[in-house]
């Protein structure tokens, strides 16, 4: 059974108290944040790392000032005291959320369907949510997830064999473009929901979930022996080629106005 993504309620409430304080040191409001990286896919291992991110928005007069402020907020990744493995806690600015939006960026929208949520400001991020699904571009996710599937599947290819976690990180996007050339919806970012809204053999899940429950007890790096059946579906999946989409120009996107909208009704002086 490939179980839902999850985190323990002390570590929710750690790292929510570590957004809270990054915010007001920042001076910044944060509108979502979230879990992602292995944790919030659905196959972390005994040492993985916590990847956090989210999406902010400065005072209404940080926008208007002379001053160039960066779009992002960037932390260092250590090994967290409390967690026991390293925290990266990173963020986008809005603008930069909606400018990658409109440019239909598939991490974006796997953030705002991320399964494990440390704060929310529902009103904000349903508005980015409805803005990033209505302008998507399906030949950008598929160009998006083939290029990674392809990147991880040569990865694996040493003589010592793959990697449980590059394995993991193969079939996961080998899933996603399954539901892009099978489905209408764009695809949720965790194994658990997008095996439960596909049609996939049970033999393929069997194998799937115990490497799955492997992965969660064993460290990063641990080697795995080759799987025909998790191999044969990736290749499958690969066998169409997917040429890279035209750049989709922000300047003069057709919902740029929408965008704008999105912005000055979030800011607050």
């Amino acid at each position: 059974m490939i179980l839902p993504s999850k985190i323990s309620a002390d570590a929710h409430a750690y790292i929510r108290s570590r957004l809270e304080s990054l915010a007001a040191r920042e001076g910044v409001r944060i509108l979502f944040a979230i879990e992602s990286g292995s944790r919030a896919w659905g196959f972390p291992s005994a040492d993985s790392d916590y990847d956090v991110r989210f999406v902010y928005v400065r005072p209404q007069s940080d926008y208007l000032s002379i001053r160039e402020w960066r779009d992002v907020i960037e932390t260092p990744t250590l090994d967290d005291p409390v967690l026991g493995v390293p925290l990266d806690l990173n963020g986008w600015d809005l603008r930069k959320a909606l400018r990658l939006a409109l440019s239909s960026n598939p991490v974006l929208h796997e953030w705002l369907t991320s399964p494990i949520i440390y704060a929310r400001d529902e009103e904000a991020t349903s508005a980015i949510h409805s803005i990033a699904v209505q302008v998507s571009v399906r030949d950008q996710f598929r160009y998006h997830y083939d290029r990674l599937c392809r990147t991880s599947l040569n990865q694996m290819q040493t003589p010592d064999g793959a990697t449980i976690k590059r394995y993991c990180y193969a079939l996961r996007p080998s899933l996603m473009l399954r539901w892009l050339n099978t489905r209408t919806d764009l695809p949720p970012m965790d194994i658990h929901n997008l095996c439960a809204g596909l049609a996939l053999d049970e033999g393929f899940l069997e194998v799937l979930s115990t490497l799955i429950e492997s992965k969660s007890s064993r460290a990063e790096r641990e080697r795995t022996t080759s799987l025909d059946v998790l191999d044969e579906f990736i290749r499958t999946q690969l066998e169409t080629v997917v040429m890279r989409p035209d750049k989709i120009d922000v300047s003069t996107h057709r919902c740029l106005p929408h965008a704008d909208e999105i912005l000055s009704g979030l800011l607050r002086p």
